[in-house]
């Protein structure tokens, strides 16, 4: 069955897919916006504000507004792959062109020119008002993200640390507190003998010579250089190897507990084929062909290094963009992390998992935001976007329907509050936009002081992909779907 739609009958069908999608997604924006509760078939029921994430479930039975609902979709999920936030502002700017757009009664190949000349214009005014973030600004940049000032505290204080937000893991908790733990060094899994350790839970090394041995340890005399040089130089030596003897154990622990020399085997619980890569990412950080410190206990073993290990850390990150297997990338990421500033985990706590499923979401969101705060903040709230409008001229059908557009984020969160919008929009522009609104507070506050801030990367995003999809759409004069139905033949026996 073949089906051709064009004319006026396509801009209904369009219309009615992006009141179906951004109709349900602009609800949740800004700090007083609703979940929504999806239902899928191969998962539990959840809650989430998370814009991209209800998009993505929306669905019709209609086949027409389906497709077109899929290209629709493409812009909150370019603004996730590319920044991570602003994936409702997205759509809502997109419901605003679209519609402006088509109230213009003009050719809509020409809008989309328009558009298109206008788009570069806006987007240099909104470079013009950023700033570089304080210290301070991360933990607004992630309470602002995850619309919730405690999951903003905590991610702000742990990417503060990591600096990197893909060293920073999320699971959920076992238990209904949320918190987080951090590791420095470069950890090792291993197998160790508990006769070293004579009643202690770890013991430290300084100063320490790391040897990977592709064999098992039968005998002393297949490690009698090491041992000769441990005891003749007082050299510290771990040997990673594939397994070792009981006498060579109790021969080695003999001497240790006798400070003759410092010797500790040690099974490595590693892949064969990623040892001489991880042997690699320990001579970086190497002095003098030694470790500075060693940690050692039954399971791990962690190595400190004042050492910068930049060169590795490079060639590994490179790696990183060049490979697709996630199993690979997180493995990559994992060593770059223990190269760098470290790792931590946050386990994420909630009385029932339907509330901790919703809170990783919004964990999520603010680590995103951090990162891509990095390189510059403007004000939020709708402010910015709201901002360029008022400074619009409509000299052409393009900046017209920017000018309009451009104003809903801002007319959004403030119907999402049920706050009245034209007495905040007087003040600002009588305040000539040194001040924004507090939807929370309700009240003005200065936008050098506020923490109502958003990356810029978020805000350029979620306009570039709401003009590019946009855009597309326009440019659209027929839609043909081909629904092929398969005839079933019986056979008789």
């Amino acid at each position: 069955m073949r089906t051709v739609l064009s004319g006026d009958s396509l801009q209904k069908k369009i219309l009615e897919s992006i009141h179906l999608l951004c109709g349900t997604v602009k609800d949740s924006l800004g700090p007083m916006g609703r979940n929504v509760l999806i239902n899928v078939s191969d998962r539990e029921p959840f809650i989430t504000n998370d814009g991209v994430t209800i998009a993505e479930n929306i669905t019709s039975d209609d086949i027409v507004v389906q497709t077109i609902l899929e290209i629709l979709k493409e812009a909150s999920l370019k603004t996730n792959e590319v920044v991570g936030d602003g994936t409702t502002t997205t759509l809502v700017l997109l419901e605003a062109i679209l519609k402006e757009s088509y109230e213009q009664n003009v050719d809509s190949l020409f809008v989309k020119e328009e558009l298109e000349k206008s788009l570069p214009f806006v987007l240099e005014r909104i470079a013009k008002l950023q700033r570089k973030p304080r210290k301070r600004d991360y933990r607004f940049i992630a309470t602002v993200a995850a619309n919730h000032s405690d999951i903003g505290n905590i991610a702000s204080e742990v990417f503060l640390s990591i600096k990197r937000r893909q060293c920073i893991f999320l699971e959920e908790s076992k238990t209904e507190n949320t918190y987080f733990e951090k590791m420095n060094g470069y950890s090792l899994n291993v197998k160790i003998s508990e006769e070293y350790f004579f009643d202690q839970n770890f013991f430290e090394l300084n100063c320490c010579h790391v040897v990977y041995l592709d064999y098992k340890i039968e005998r002393l005399e297949d490690i009698s250089y090491y041992i000769n040089q441990s005891v003749e130089y007082h050299d510290n030596y771990i040997l990673l190897c594939e397994g070792y003897s009981r006498d060579v154990l109790e021969g080695l622990v003999d001497l240790f507990e006798s400070q003759q020399c410092f010797i500790v085997i040690a099974e490595w619980l590693m892949y064969h084929n990623l040892q001489d890569e991880i042997m690699e990412d320990i001579h970086s950080l190497e002095e003098h062909d030694m470790i500075s410190k060693v940690n050692i206990t039954p399971s791990t073993i962690l190595l400190y290094s004042s050492k910068n290990p930049k060169k590795r850390r490079d060639i590994l990150l490179k790696r990183y963009e060049e490979v697709e297997e996630e199993y690979q990338k997180e493995l990559l990421l994992h060593r770059i992390a223990m190269l760098d500033h470290g790792f931590a985990t946050i386990y994420v706590g909630g009385v029932t998992t339907t509330e901790k499923r919703e809170k990783l979401m919004r964990f999520e969101d603010a680590l995103w935001a951090l990162e891509r705060a990095q390189s510059g903040i403007v004000p939020g709230g709708g402010i910015c976007f709201y901002q360029i409008s008022e400074s619009l001229k409509e000299d052409g059908i393009g900046n017209k329907i920017l000018k309009k557009a451009l104003c809903t984020p801002l007319y959004q969160i403030l119907e999402n509050a049920n706050i009245s919008k034209e007495d905040i929009v007087y003040k600002l522009a009588e305040e000539r936009y040194e001040v924004l609104y507090n939807v929370k507070t309700r009240s003005f506050e200065s936008i050098y002081e506020t923490g109502i801030i958003e990356p810029l990367e978020v805000v350029t995003y979620a306009l570039k992909n709401a003009v590019s999809i946009a855009c597309m759409i326009l440019s659209i004069n027929h839609l043909v779907i081909n629904d092929f139905q398969e005839k079933s033949k019986n056979y008789e026996m």
